[in-house]
C-alpha cells in the first residue's frame, strides 16, 4: 500500500466518521434523536463496508504454502 493509499485510507475513515457523528449531532439538537443515531449507524456501516470492500478485501492473507 503506497502512501497516497494510507492518506486515502485515513481519509476516507475520518469521513467514515466523523460526517455521520457531525449529522447525528446535529439531528438530535434538533430534537431528531433517533433519525440522528440512524444515519449516523447507516453512515458508519457505509463507511466500514467501503472501507472492507476497497481496501482489506483484495489483500492476500493467506499464509504460507507447503
Amino acid at each position: 500500500m503506497g502512501s497516497i493509499d494510507k492518506v486515502r485510507f485515513g481519509l476516507a475513515l475520518a469521513i467514515g466518521v466523523f460526517v455521520p457523528g457531525l449529522l447525528d449531532y446535529l439531528l438530535s439538537t434538533a430534537g431528531y434523536v433517533a433519525l440522528g443515531r440512524a444515519v449516523w449507524a447507516g453512515g458508519y456501516l457505509t463507511a466500514m463496508v467501503l472501507i472492507w470492500h476497497i481496501w482489506i478485501r483484495p489483500l492476500d492473507l493467506h499464509g504460507a504454502s507447503e
